[in-house]
């Protein structure tokens, strides 16, 4: 049988006993292949042994991987109906503005100069450099041991990912780093995602904080071998007001707008607006940026007059206390030819289009607009920023933009992926059956097999990222940013251009969340090599 993919095979499941019907290849000397099931006084390690080379064969040898996951997807996190959404609102930066990873180098290097004239460290750091596939969004600082790490969403800390500086530390320093418990408190945690931020440990969870951790990793590298005894809140603190500096002292948005075409894709938008409006809905922008910034960026992206898209403009927004100040009054952005952006100082009573707002907030936005709350579409790439209190606190429906989606599909769609997580979970479930087996030669087996899964972990998590793995996951657990994301998020995607590919009125629904004891319907253990179709696909590959 050439089984072309294993998720083809059927959903009947052999529950809760073991069965040796299967025919199990057994090679005797001077013989033709006979099967085990032939041969009644077979050992337990022979049994296990060949249930091993067989699934691994029907793996490694005939699957092939026909299903692919569309890399210009939305995906849903609950149920979502586009025709009863009206109103879509957008933020700015990594949002509708997806720029180019070379922003994140020149963010580092300015930092790594601010850090040495303003803070005085040593000048040696400038001649570190950024790696772009060092870090990952969503990693967890703890300030006092100077540690970057990955957290899942049960908050423990996973092993393989704890880096002190640029060096991977040992599973046993780890364990004597956290007392022996890799569990984060969960008064701790909380802290850690907070706008004010923890005391102890922090989440670093938007793209602008790639050069943050980047940065943080290169200076402990070199204080660490250079010997350089130092504070570790004082160094954490320091880096954090060299980063915020670029953005503050306009640095980043002088440099975005000088070389515009180095950063962003002309006209990459146009299609966008013009699909959404011509559906007939109703548009509005909510950002932290500044207009000059804005619209230098949006003359780019969309073209001169990309003001007639919106019903409602909202520049320095100070997010999130858009979202948490109830009375805030909107001030009018006069638009003119100065250098400096003025304001007018009179009330607001009514949005007109074509008009820029500042300030301001939620409460007003929604009663100067008339708009409900479930007919809002919100998108954003920060999910506590941007999405967290639109969706909890005013119904608003919100979609994560999260651009480094598109090249975690591409290795999910890749054979290396394909072929080694479907092992790896194959070989999850033999080890659970073959633990029946007791005498120390079936034991012995299982040991090594424990070892190959241990290896195929580190496998499957390198793929991603050689130091800490994939963004959403930490082996069988959801990763903290992705648990995060699915409290708070309804959709989430690659880039908000992906919604062209769909109907405007579209319906969303989620994959049914499987629980363990549901795994009979459930899709991801349709290769498990215990199940009917398995049997009947070695049987059928044999003859």
């Amino acid at each position: 049988m050439a089984l072309s993919a294993l998720g083809r095979i059927s959903r009947v499941v052999l529950c809760g006993k073991w069965t040796s019907k299967l025919q199990k290849p057994f090679h005797r000397a001077g013989s033709s292949v006979m099967y085990l099931s032939d041969i009644t006084n077979c050992s337990n390690f022979e049994f296990m042994q060949t249930r091993y080379e067989d699934l691994k064969g029907l793996i490694h040898e005939t699957h092939e991987q026909v299903f692919h996951v569309d890399e210009r997807g939305i995906f849903a996190i609950n149920q979502l109906n586009l025709g009863e959404v009206h109103v879509y609102g957008f933020d700015y930066d990594y949002t509708l503005a997806q720029y180019s990873e070379a922003l994140q180098t020149f963010i580092y290097k300015a930092a790594t100069e601010i850090l040495v004239k303003k803070h005085q460290f040593p000048k040696q750091l400038m001649d570190f450099e950024y790696i772009p596939d060092f870090c990952i969004r969503g990693l967890h600082y703890d300030i006092n041991k100077s540690l970057l790490m990955k957290v899942d969403s049960c908050n423990v800390v996973q092993l393989g990912t704890v880096h002190r500086g640029l060096q991977k530390l040992h599973n046993d320093e780890v364990m004597r780093l956290f007392n022996g418990s890799r569990h984060i408190p969960k008064h701790i945690i909380d802290q850690s995602y907070n706008i004010a931020g923890g005391d102890s440990i922090r989440q670093l969870m938007d793209i602008f904080a790639m050069p943050e951790m980047m940065l943080l990793a290169n200076v402990i590298e070199f204080f660490t071998s250079a010997g350089i005894v130092y504070d570790p809140r004082i160094l954490f603190e320091s880096i954090q007001d060299a980063v915020r500096s670029v953005h503050v002292t306009g640095q980043l948005a002088a440099e975005v707008s000088s070389k515009i075409d180095e950063y962003l894709i002309k006209d990459s938008l146009r299609e966008l607006m013009n699909y959404l409006t011509n559906s007939g809905k109703k548009l509005f922008l909510i950002t932290n940026s500044g207009y000059k910034f804005v619209d230098v960026g949006l003359k780019h992206l969309i073209g001169p007059d990309w003001r007639d898209a919106f019903d409602v403009i909202i520049v320095q927004a100070k997010k999130p206390r858009f979202f948490h100040e109830g009375t805030r009054p909107f001030k009018r952005v006069v638009l003119d030819d100065t250098e400096n952006t003025r304001v007018s100082w009179e009330a607001v009573q009514k949005f007109i289009p074509g008009q820029v707002y500042c300030e301001g907030c939620v409460n007003e936005l929604m009663r100067l607009s008339s708009w409900s709350g479930n007919e809002v579409l919100y998108f954003g790439d920060q999910i506590y920023t941007d999405l967290s209190d639109p969706t909890h606190s005013y119904g608003w429906r919100t979609g994560a933009v999260i651009p480094e989606l598109e090249d975690e599909i591409q290795i999910i769609n890749s054979e290396m992926f394909g072929k080694s997580v479907l092992w790896l979970q194959t070989l999850e479930r033999l080890l659970e059956r073959m633990q029946i087996y007791r005498d120390a030669e079936s034991q012995q087996l299982v040991r090594q097999w424990l070892a190959e899964r241990n290896q195929l972990k580190s496998v499957v998590k390198e793929i991603f990222n050689p130091h800490f793995g994939s963004v959403f996951r930490s082996h069988l657990s959801p990763s903290f940013f992705a648990g995060r994301l699915c409290r708070i998020a309804d959709l989430y995607m690659s880039s908000v251009n992906n919604l062209v590919h769909y109907y405007p009125n579209h319906f969303f629904f989620p994959l049914r969340g499987v629980l363990p004891h549901e795994h009979i319907i459930s899709l991801a253990y349709q290769h498990d090599g215990f199940d009917y179709a398995i049997e009947q696909a070695l049987k059928d590959k044999r003859q």
